[in-house]
């Protein structure tokens, strides 16, 4: 199968994760290929607004943001406020933002970036539990929300199917016989696990939880970074009263996808008023500084690649230049800040299987996907349970996209 250069073809699987996204197009031919982003196979989900009024995304966000110092405002993991029912927009430099325009400014620069013309319809992965749904009335919410941004972006026809589901569909197409799999996708801000038997693509099971690599990432910042940033900490108030430095300000420090709208200027006169008083200045002129000169990615980029050297590592540091910050991190450690959100995962897992009727020994094979399945401690649990021997990995990052394209072949070919 070959991609031509903007030339409209084959059908489209869109993977918009909370961390990076990708897209692939499947043939008449039986061939599916990813589609490349300015010539990356992947992109960061990121959106970098300039004060100009300049809005770039993926790749060339993080570019921009780096070119001017981080002058702009950075958001990240948009698509973890979707089933929020009391996030619906901000305000960045003067401009009122829904969510739903923001994900659809992003969608229109995956668009244009894209090598190929997308057309107007397309399978779009959606995880089983969208972070932060607790009900029905949430999940309904946020696929409404993405429904509407995929239309802003020009995607008419839209069918959405649970992400562990497309990555099954890609480990399928290496089969030339039946198996029972459980896929487990671990991507950023969720984890996902379907029973499927394939390549029949019968469905067991699925099942998930907010719980994934952001959840990790928080439990570094929480143990820490928030410490060296003043959590815990006193400043003095306007009466010359003593007061705690307000704590859920680390509340949104650990969540990525909360960090950028610290910037508000609410927030920001609070701070100045807590570094005005400050019982501990330097540390209180770290977040200050986090915050005003928009860290975020650096502060996100520190932690994230501790916890990736970690793997091959017993330790680390977690260390950010521009702040003067410098932590010792050990896998041990980790791996330990982790235990209840790794009993979380079980227990999801627990479930899926329990309901598809199989036990561990029922199953062929273990198809580990998404950025965070990486973790040693991750994939120490999964073959723990199922065997070593049956796991399975590769294309973290782009297999949900190429099974959501093969399955867009199914739903929109003749």
């Amino acid at each position: 199968m070959k991609i031509a250069d903007k030339g409209g073809m084959g059908f489209v699987g869109i993977d918009f994760g909370t961390t990076n996204s990708a897209v692939a197009i499947a043939g008449d031919d039986g061939g599916v290929q990813l589609v490349p982003l300015t010539g990356a196979p992947h992109w960061r989900t990121v959106l970098y607004f300039e004060p100009g009024g300049a809005l770039t995304a993926g790749g060339p966000a993080i570019a921009r943001y780096l070119e001017t110092e981080g002058e702009g405002r950075l958001i990240q993991s948009i698509k973890s406020h979707l089933a929020s029912s009391t996030f619906s927009r901000t305000t960045i430099f003067g401009r009122r933002w829904q969510l739903e325009d923001m994900i659809a400014a992003y969608l229109r620069q995956v668009r244009a970036a894209a090598s190929i013309d997308l057309g107007t319809r397309a399978v779009v992965g959606r995880p089983v539990r969208y972070w932060g749904a607790e009900t029905a009335d949430d999940d309904a919410r946020a696929v409404g929300r993405m429904r509407d941004a995929l239309g802003k972006a020009g995607f008419d026809e839209v069918v959405f199917e649970y992400e562990p589901v497309g990555a099954a569909a890609r480990y399928a197409a290496r089969l030339d016989r039946e198996e029972q799999i459980v896929v487990a996708d671990f991507g950023g801000g969720t984890t996902d696990f379907s029973v499927v038997r394939v390549p029949s693509g019968i469905v067991l099971a699925t099942g998930g939880i907010g719980v994934s690599g952001d959840a990790f990432d928080a439990r570094v910042i929480d143990a820490i970074v928030a410490p060296a940033l003043g959590r815990g900490s006193r400043y003095r108030d306007e009466m010359g009263g003593e007061a705690p430095v307000p704590a859920w300000i680390y509340g949104h420090l650990r969540r990525w996808h909360y960090l950028s709208f610290l910037k508000e200027a609410s927030t920001l006169r609070l701070l100045e008023r807590v570094t005005q008083g400050a019982l501990e200045p330097a540390r209180i002129e770290r977040l200050v500084r986090v915050v005003d000169e928009d860290l975020g990615m650096g502060l996100h980029r520190a932690v994230e690649g501790a916890k990736v050297r970690l793997s091959t590592r017993d330790a680390d540091r977690v260390a950010l230049d521009a702040i003067e910050l410098d932590l010792a991190i050990t896998r041990t450690g980790f791996e330990g800040w982790l235990a209840d959100d790794l009993a979380a995962i079980d227990r999801v897992l627990d479930d899926v299987l329990a309901r598809a009727g199989v036990a561990a020994g029922d199953i062929d094979r273990v198809f580990a996907t998404g950025g965070t399945s990486l973790v040693p401690v991750v994939r120490d649990r999964l073959a723990g349970r199922f065997g070593a021997d049956k796991l399975v990995g590769g294309e973290e990052l782009t297999s949900v996209a190429w099974g959501l394209a093969a399955r867009a072949r199914q739903v929109f070919g003749s």
